[in-house]
């Protein structure tokens, strides 16, 4: 059985098993930010993690964290609330900052390996 780092540097080399991890690592993400915000420190971590360099795995933390308030957004238009959450001052600042702060933090664990 390869270890941890074997299995990364596969992972980085091959662009299929990349995206793919990838994109379970939104999904993770996601899901776990839907009832914790630690979930955008972790999905944050989980898409930096694959990326080849650390400047990649910081740009993949910070779309994370992007895509993370974007889908915010629609579920709250879906919901027909849009226009009262953007009403809400401070609310929207703080809820549209921690997302892409916290998977920005959590890329950060690219510079590790």
């Amino acid at each position: 059985m390869s270890s941890i780092g074997t299995w990364l540097d596969e992972t980085r080399a091959d662009d299929r098993r990349r995206r793919l991890s990838i994109a379970g690592g939104i999904v993770a993400g996601l899901a776990f930010a839907w009832v914790h915000w630690v979930g955008f420190v972790a999905g944050g971590a989980i898409v930096s993690l694959v990326q080849p360099s650390i400047r990649r795995g910081l740009l993949a933390g910070l779309a994370f964290g992007l895509l993370s308030v974007v889908t915010f957004a629609v579920w709250l238009a879906s919901a027909g609330v849009l226009g009262t959450y953007l009403e809400m001052g401070q609310v929207v600042v703080v809820s549209v900052v921690i997302p892409p702060g916290g998977a920005l933090l959590g890329s950060l664990v690219r510079g590790l390996r």
